[in-house]
Parts: C-alpha cells; structure tokens; sequence
C-alpha cells in the first residue's frame, strides 16, 4: 500500500495498474486452462488401445480414455473457475478506472479505485459505464474507448439474454444453435472489459497531463 504522504495521483495511478495487472495474470491463466483443455480433447488426441479388467467391478477400461476424460473434466472445472476470475478482474478494471475518470472529470482526487468485494470477488459498480466523452474531447483516444464501451454494452446484453434462456432441453435446434452462438459472443465479456480497462487507464494518463499542464499555467498567469 502506497504511504500516507504519497500524492493523490501518484497512489492513484498505482491503483489502476494493479487492476489491470491482475486482470492480466487472470487471463494468461485462463489461456493456459484452455491450451490444457485442448491437449486432452478426444477429439483430437489418437486413441491408445489396450484394456484393464478392473476385478472389484468386473468390467474392463480404456486406461487412456479414461485418463482423457478424467483430464478434460478437471480442465474443464478449471477453465470455468478461472474464466469466472478473469471476468470479474476485468469489468473491476473497467469500471473502476471509468470511475475515477468521472470523478477527475468533475473536479475530484480520487486516491484509489473504490470497488465491493464479496466471496473473493469485486463487485463494481452496475449499469452503463459513464459517457466520458465531453471529458475526453480533446483526446485521440476518445472515439476508441467509446466504441469500446459500446462493445462492451453489446457484451453485457449477450449474457443477459443467455441467462434468461430456458434449458437447452426445452429449445428447438435452431434456437439451441442460436444460444450456443450468444454463449459464445457473451464468453468475450472479459476480453471486451479489458480491452475497454487499457485504454481508460490510457485516459487517466491524458486527465492527469491535462490536469498538470492547466495547473502550471494557472500558476504562471498569477
């Protein structure tokens, strides 16, 4: 944690990396879980023949299938865990690097980023990300973190649309291909929040130049 007397922008500034930096590890093990989960995929990986007879059930197995299943069940519980991980880290970067850019945008000092936690994850704050753009008019960067917001959006309403689907049991196989394909855009959530974290610390960097660079001038006219 940065000391009492480091300046605002300063510990602030810190606060961000360090959400954009975990949201990072988050997502390199994610990439990880996924290369593992390929590497067992039965689909792909020849099959070994050779059985066992397994004496207590009285029956035989597949050592090597079964190890494959084993295998992809266990990635499978990992990939899910950590993609729930890197998800939530991401939307934290997003929103709560929005967030102080609002509040600098309106005159604040924000020292840190504010976010919820509860059961291990953040909770930031719901709803659409603040329009930054009147703030960021005189940034190159604008038009692409608005287009990345609106990315984003597109992203939150996926997967709400897929969590209010019934069973898949119960949709017809058309409207079965048609969720698989939501689930899939909405399993983007975490790339698009981050995406949209990076390039508002991008802007925090501008507000806090810009904000310098005024208060240098402010000083010179007195």
């Amino acid at each position: 944690m940065s000391e009492p007397t480091t300046p605002w922008f300063i510990s602030l500034t810190e606060s961000v990396y360090a959400l954009g930096a975990a949201a990072r590890e988050f997502r390199a093990a994610y990439r990880t879980a996924q290369t593992a989960s390929w590497h067992v995929d039965p689909a792909r990986v020849l099959p070994v023949d050779g059985s066992v007879s397994v004496v207590d059930a009285m029956s035989f197995i597949r050592p090597h299938d079964e190890a494959l299943r084993q295998l992809g069940e266990a990635y499978g519980r990992l990939d899910a865990q950590v993609h729930q991980l890197y998800e939530n880290a991401a939307l934290a970067y997003a929103y709560g690097t929005a967030g102080v850019l609002l509040a600098i945008a309106c005159g604040g000092c924000p020292e840190y980023v504010h976010l919820g936690r509860k059961d291990g994850l953040y909770v930031p704050e719901g709803g659409a990300l603040p329009n930054l753009q009147y703030a960021l008019s005189s940034w190159t960067g604008a038009g692409r973190l608005a287009e990345l917001q609106t990315a984003l959006h597109e992203r939150q309403l996926a997967v709400q649309g897929f969590d209010d689907l019934p069973p898949f049991d119960y949709l017809t196989q058309y409207e079965a291909s048609m969720a698989d394909d939501t689930a899939q855009f909405a399993r983007g959530l975490a790339d698009s929040a981050y995406a949209y974290g990076e390039m508002a610390e991008r802007a925090l960097h501008f507000l806090l130049l810009q904000a310098k660079s005024d208060r240098y001038s402010e000083d010179g006219e007195r």
